[in-house]
């Protein structure tokens, strides 16, 4: 068999020095995890390497094993700061005010992450920040959430805290998708706000009041200059993808329940399905190519590194029934979903 390796995402060799650094903290060494998953957290530093999501769950899994403490993602918020996000976070710590800060968490997130069912958004009306996660949820993927929603609020308080006479708490809720935690007495006192589980998004919510006061600290040629390296390396990358990728990527969060048609692919990627006929067949391909590629390689890669149940997987590549699923799956890998994963749940 020749398989499709599409990854369900990466994400900054930063984000492995913050674990490193806060594992330090606790008193334990991350060394010989790093070495069991083969990674070097200088070289991939001196590459500006990422390395994928599914890697980086295993990690923080076998993390929280080692130091005993399920608050590992939160820990990881305490002991964040502006140097692990790259440009971003310098653009951040210029910001005149909290809305642009966490506008530039959602709108950059590319330049440290990248997510293949979807990504970080800033709803400036609300003032809500969330955080896209892949569901459902388990063991392996909580300390991301708490890592990420703990990372930002810790940032942003480090901003607001600067202000003077400020006593009021610029933080409104705290929404979490997953269920209630047993301690989850850790996350309302981490926060010092109402925090809701089980709710239909992760994210900050802020009092809009606090969203456009000036930061006391704020530079505002320093913000512009910073954001428009910003803008230049995320250009980069967008420019650097070929129109097979962008119709791969924007395909992978559209699938959910249904497969999306030629027309509608290029009404989400802004132009007509006839350019986009064009410009795939420049590059040697076409859309039904892509299509099943996408559903092949996303399906080894839900089946391998999730734990996903199979008629959860046939929903998000939009098959029409599980047996659909298992009958194209069988075709793809020369075996059966639940034989498949079971040669990779040691690895």
């Amino acid at each position: 068999m020749s398989e499709v390796k599409i990854s369900l995402g990466d994400i900054s060799v930063n984000f492995i020095q913050q674990m490193d650094f806060t594992v330090k903290q606790l008193g334990f060494d991350l060394t010989p995890l790093l070495d069991k998953y083969q990674l070097s957290i200088g070289q991939l530093a001196a590459h500006n390497g990422r390395i994928a999501i599914p890697k980086y769950m295993r990690l923080g899994f076998d993390a929280i094993a080692l130091t005993g403490r399920v608050d590992l993602g939160l820990e990881m918020g305490r002991n964040s700061g502006f140097q692990y996000y790259g440009l971003l976070g310098f653009a951040a710590m210029a910001a005149k005010n909290m809305a642009d800060m966490m506008g530039l968490f959602a709108d950059y997130e590319m330049l440290l992450s990248h997510n293949i069912r979807g990504q970080s958004c800033f709803n400036a009306q609300e003032g809500i920040l969330s955080f896209y996660s892949i569901a459902p949820y388990n063991q392996y993927n909580f300390f991301v959430v708490d890592s990420v929603l703990a990372s930002w609020f810790c940032l942003l308080q480090s901003r607001w805290e600067k202000l003077p006479h400020q006593s009021k708490p610029f933080l409104k809720a705290v929404h979490i998708e997953y269920p209630e935690p047993t301690n989850s007495a850790q996350y309302q006192a981490f926060f010092s706000c109402p925090v809701i589980f089980n709710s239909h998004f992760n994210g900050l919510v802020l009092h809009k009041t606090c969203l456009l006061l000036p930061l006391v600290d704020s530079c505002e040629a320093s913000f512009l200059s910073v954001k428009d390296l910003c803008d230049t390396q995320r250009a980069g990358l967008i420019d650097n993808q070929t129109w097979r990728v962008k119709v791969a990527d924007k395909m992978s969060q559209h699938l959910v329940g249904k497969m999306p048609n030629i027309d509608e692919m290029a009404q989400l990627l802004g132009t007509t399905s006839w350019t986009l006929r064009r410009r795939l067949y420049r590059e040697s391909t076409n859309y039904q190519t892509i299509m099943d590629t996408t559903r092949q390689g996303l399906a080894l890669s839900y089946v391998r590194e999730t734990t996903l149940t199979f008629s959860e997987i046939a929903y998000l590549l939009g098959f029409s029934t599980p047996a659909a699923f298992y009958k194209a799956f069988k075709r793809w890998a020369g075996t059966t979903p639940k034989h498949y994963r079971q040669q990779y749940i040691n690895k």
